[in-house]
């Protein structure tokens, strides 16, 4: 089944041509958030909670022929 997929140009979710790894670090309350939940889930918030730790989305799209998948990591911000 593998081979018949991949002849018909599907490839598993986990395939990819190239990664990038990404941080958001900043101040508190500058947009990280909203800058991920927009970009890995098309959301924006205006109401959105601090972020406690880290929080961590992935998306995958299509440049040319070439699949890039994202990893994006939203920090805590710091207190001024």
């Amino acid at each position: 089944m593998a081979a018949a997929a991949a002849a018909a140009g599907y490839r598993a979710e986990e395939e990819y041509d190239y990664l990038f790894k990404v941080v958001l670090i900043g101040d508190s309350g500058v947009g990280k958030s909203n800058l991920l939940s927009r970009f890995a889930r098309d959301e924006f918030s205006l109401e959105t909670r601090s972020t406690i730790g880290v929080e961590f989305a992935t998306k995958t799209v299509r440049v040319d022929d070439r699949l890039v998948k994202a990893q994006i990591w939203d920090t805590a911000g710091q207190e001024i």
